[in-house]
């Protein structure tokens, strides 16, 4: 069996153009796998369309619909910790103990190092030679202090219990999508037992590179926002007029941004996973704005309708049918 492990870098994928959602897709197509697999959740997650609120965006954005394209299997493997909240409450519990505490708080400074790198822009060699040795690390040295237990959330045990999963597949190619903070307890789990492939850097695609515009667009206050509109306006997808009626509206032009999202939600705005929820939340804040407010609800309502709408969209539109969205804030 041959094993290709990609991590998963959650909303940080947003923020490096070089490693985006659309480079991890692109390196998983390469590894031209016969399954692909995750240990970021649960099968039975994906009974119900809110799997796709994951904080590892990239399985709904570009992973999932590639491997359902190409009808490639995919697998959640069941590693989730018996008791999510047990290295919080350890931490709670061992802050009565002065020499204990005094311990777990000198292996925590190898955190704050993985920080700093997780804000610069990374690629996937940085990860893999920079990011994921620093979790290895602090993952090894809680377990030799504490134990595989609460304050790990038992990821030494969830790890052996993926890998045999992997392993008894029955795949020749195998891909792994895990998180980077759990996949050097994998790696370490399924050991010299397969035959295991890392990726170096590789040159990003027209459609990755589109995909940083994007994401870079999606942060709102950016500089030069006009310089970013004129970027947006050549791509032609729905996303990119979302952003751009964003930028106008964050930039005092609220009727161009109504005008434009008005424009939108007349055509086929299906994909990506949540821009009919984001889209509509929005169109209904501006007509808001402009004191439509029938309109409005029917866009408030249209997102409560979907079968899926990520969480802040859904908070919007709830917000916005109990009271009309203003700019102004009472005292």
């Amino acid at each position: 069996m041959k094993i290709t492990l990609l991590p998963l870098m959650g909303a940080f994928h947003l923020r490096y153009p070089n490693y985006n959602a659309v480079s991890v897709r692109d390196l998983v197509a390469s590894s031209k796998p016969d399954a692909v697999l995750t240990t970021a959740m649960e099968q039975k997650f994906f009974n119900r369309p809110d799997w796709q609120d994951t904080p590892e965006l990239a399985l709904p954005l570009t992973i999932v619909p590639w491997a359902s394209h190409h009808r490639i299997p995919f697998h959640a493997v069941p590693v989730a910790s018996p008791d999510p909240k047990a290295p919080q409450d350890f931490r709670k519990y061992i802050s009565s103990f002065p020499n204990l505490n005094a311990r777990l708080m000198e292996i925590d400074t190898v955190v704050r190092g993985i920080k700093e790198l997780l804000e610069s822009p990374l690629t996937l060699v940085r990860i893999q030679e920079e990011v994921l040795p620093l979790f290895a690390k602090h993952q090894d040295e809680l377990k030799r202090a504490f134990g595989d237990g609460p304050v790990t959330g038992w990821l030494g045990k969830r790890s052996k219990l993926a890998a045999e999963y992997i392993l008894t597949l029955g795949a020749k190619r195998v891909t792994v999508l895990s998180s980077a903070e759990q996949l050097p307890a994998l790696d370490s789990a399924i050991g010299d037992r397969a035959e295991k492939f890392y990726f170096e850097n590789t040159q990003p695609s027209e459609e990755a590179r589109e995909r940083s515009l994007l994401d870079f667009a999606m942060q709102i206050n950016v500089p030069e926002p006009c310089n970013v509109i004129r970027k947006l306006r050549e791509l032609n997808v729905p996303e990119a007029r979302y952003h751009e009626a964003n930028l106008l509206f964050a930039n005092g032009h609220l009727i161009e941004a109504l005008e434009l999202l008005e424009t939108v939600s007349h055509g086929d705005f299906s994909q990506p996973y949540f821009l009919p929820g984001y889209l509509l939340a929005r169109l209904g804040q501006l007509r808001d704005l402009t004191n439509n407010r029938n309109d409005a609800k029917r866009a408030y309502r249209g997102v409560l309708a979907l079968d899926f709408a990520p969480f802040e969209a859904r908070e919007v539109a709830n917000n916005g049918l109990s009271e009309a969205f203003s700019l102004t804030k009472p005292s």
